[in-house]
């Protein structure tokens, strides 16, 4: 037993005249529109050539623009680390530097020579009378 039926369709298409050979054909609009957004090629019925679109689409294009996105955002999230690390580096030497002077004037304003490091009661005595503000300055 056979079943009869009428199938019907209705299909837009649209007209593409070769830019290799100048013929003309059609091809449903769906499929173009695809080709378009995805990326791809279709061929010429006459001289065989390759029509398309490639890596022109939107989809591809719009991938390249993310990625490119993308790479500057972490450039520029490495770049905010480096300049935060520069920072506290800096800082650190600064305040290493503050400490290691006040080191020095502490033990000078007690009486030991900086340079042999040897304490003399002079000098300790001559620090307390003559520059009894020393040790406690902050320059």
């Amino acid at each position: 037993m056979a079943i009869v039926g009428t199938i019907s369709e209705s299909v837009e298409l649209t007209a593409i005249s070769c830019g290799e050979c100048g013929g003309t054909y059609a091809i449903n609009e769906r499929y173009r529109a695809q080709k378009q957004q995805k990326g791809g090629y279709w061929t010429c019925p006459y001289c065989k050539c390759s029509w398309g679109f490639g890596d022109q689409s939107e989809n591809a294009r719009l991938k390249r623009e993310l990625e490119a996105e993308r790479k500057r955002t972490q450039w520029a999230q490495q770049e905010a680390r480096n300049q935060r690390s520069r920072a506290d580096h800096a800082e650190y030497r600064e305040r290493a530097q503050k400490a290691a002077k006040t080191r020095i004037k502490n033990r000078v304003a007690n009486g030991v020579c900086p340079c042999c490091n040897r304490t003399f009661q002079d000098l300790a005595a001559h620090m307390k009378t003559n520059h009894p503000d020393y040790a406690g300055s902050d320059t």
